[in-house]
């Protein structure tokens, strides 16, 4: 990737599109911090508008500049694969984003979502332009998450957890790695199709 088209139109969508996603969660968390004496213990779920809305318009001028630069660039099919994951990916990141608010009273929870956000936010972005070998592991952390969720809503693990609730959110994120995984394993497939022929003639050669 060309990091000098940070300075371009399509690097101004994408940090636009992040403008609106930190905007978003920052009045969503001021919110929240607001109504929590109120509540009490944590809460999910939140403003529509904030979770919502904002966001959308920031995943909008994301996918925007990277799809530019992609068409841009004229990138193959692989890529395009990869702009969708990356996509899936970023939108998975924002709804983990939104999950550090609903638990900002479990540190250990806001501070594993705390990591986890910010990582698939910009994996997503990047995503396109990261060697393919890499897809393999983004496979491996998102069945890795889908099964967490499945443990935590099914069991309790004093003192890590206890048994959580389902929410809309969960489910909205779970929804988005099991989509996710389609493309991915299309990238993986796609990478051993290239690498079996190279490997079967290299073996013909005397």
């Amino acid at each position: 990737m060309d990091f000098g088209k940070v300075y371009s139109a399509e690097g101004a969508c994408i940090l636009g599109g992040l403008f609106f996603i930190v905007m978003g969660f920052g009045a969503d968390l001021a919110q929240h911090l607001d109504t929590l004496g109120d509540v009490g213990g944590h809460a999910h779920g939140g403003d529509f508008f904030l979770r919502v809305n904002i966001p959308v318009m920031g995943i909008a001028c994301i996918a925007f500049g990277l799809g530019m630069y992609i068409v841009n660039e004229h990138r193959d099919r692989a890529h395009v694969l990869a702009y969708l994951a990356g996509l899936f990916i970023l939108t998975d990141g924002i709804a983990h984003l939104f999950a550090i608010t609903d638990h900002i009273t479990i540190p250990l929870h806001a501070a594993v979502f705390s990591i986890i956000a910010p990582l698939q936010i910009a994996g997503g972005i990047v995503f396109p332009f990261l060697p393919r070998k890499w897809d393999r592991y983004w496979i491996v952390f998102t069945v890795g998450m889908i099964a967490l969720y499945v443990v935590s809503r099914s069991v309790a693990f004093p003192p890590l957890w206890d048994r959580e609730e389902v929410e809309a959110v969960g489910v909205f994120s779970k929804a988005i790695e099991v989509v996710t995984l389609f493309p991915l394993i299309s990238l993986v497939q796609r990478e051993r199709s290239m690498l079996s022929p190279a490997s079967a003639s290299g073996a013909a050669e005397p």
